[in-house]
């Protein structure tokens, strides 16, 4: 009996595990979703990869002006809100 016991406690933890292990991920995709629509407009969070998450949230809390942090943010995303794609684009 203390043997399913220890097994079904056990089994829980490691889901619990799992599901906290998920969570930083849907935190900074959140955290992105709030605060993107302040600098760029049209772009769905959720299409952009990690790592472009991970540089616009940084960018986001650095000591930057909003102008700044605006271009810095624009050229992470890329595409048509780069430079380079406002201008040949």
């Amino acid at each position: 009996m203390s043997r399913r016991f220890l097994g079904l406690v056990m089994a829980l933890s490691l889901s619990a595990l799992a599901a906290r292990a998920a969570a930083p991920e849907d935190q900074l995709l959140a955290h992105v979703t709030r605060e993107l629509p302040n600098y760029v407009d049209d772009v769905d969070p959720a299409t952009l990869r990690r790592s472009q998450l991970a540089a616009i949230y940084s960018i986001m809390h650095d000591g930057h002006s909003e102008g700044e942090k605006r271009a810095l943010i624009r050229s992470v995303i890329g595409g048509r809100f780069s430079l380079r794609g406002l201008l040949f684009n």
